[in-house]
């Protein structure tokens, strides 16, 4: 069933057609709400919002822009608004179960750069971050992120080198102290 035929299905009704909607997204969208709320608990209550506002607001959708870039939208909007219900104030502490060294070397290294690049990323603004996310690990095009985020292409340009040449700044800081620990 191609996109537009699972979602005029949803349209006439049809619940099956939802849950298969969810399956496709669940984990695109779990992942934007974790960038936002850092914790497990966190992002499922965010992602539980963003489905229950996409039935509601199915009809809404036009097909001006990919289905996926309006649900990204949402996940944003959602996840915003769960912040500042929230204001929660989130530290580094929060990811040092990342740092848990598995059992090989190589392992372990590969771990601990994804835990220093996760750290660095929680450093960067979160529309920054949310930018990083969808262009480096979502694979979306420069135009989808500045329908998403509301704001130029040429603003997300700048928001992505400015994110790049501060994660290579802070992975660089991060490489230097693991060299002079030794």
């Amino acid at each position: 069933m191609s996109e537009m035929e699972l979602i005029n299905s949803i349209r006439d009704g049809s619940l099956e057609s939802f849950d298969q909607l969810m399956l496709n997204y669940q984990n695109h969208v779990y992942r934007i709400a974790y960038n936002f709320a850092r914790n497990s608990n966190g992002a499922m209550d965010i992602t539980q919002n963003v489905f229950l506002k996409i039935y509601q607001k199915l009809d809404t959708f036009r097909g001006n822009s990919q289905f996926r870039t309006w649900i990204t939208r949402i996940a944003y909007n959602e996840s915003q608004n769960w912040l500042k219900k929230n204001k929660k104030h989130f530290n580094i502490e929060q990811y040092d179960h990342l740092a848990s060294p598995p059992p090989q070397e190589d392992e372990v290294l590969a771990h601990e750069n994804k835990a220093a690049l996760l750290r660095s990323l929680y450093t960067l603004n979160t529309k920054y971050r949310i930018a990083v996310v969808l262009r480096y690990f979502e694979n979306y095009s420069i135009r989808d992120i500045a329908e998403t985020l509301a704001c130029s292409e040429g603003v997300v340009k700048n928001m992505l080198f400015r994110s790049l040449k501060k994660l290579k700044a802070s992975l660089q800081i991060v490489d230097l102290g693991v060299k002079n620990v030794g």
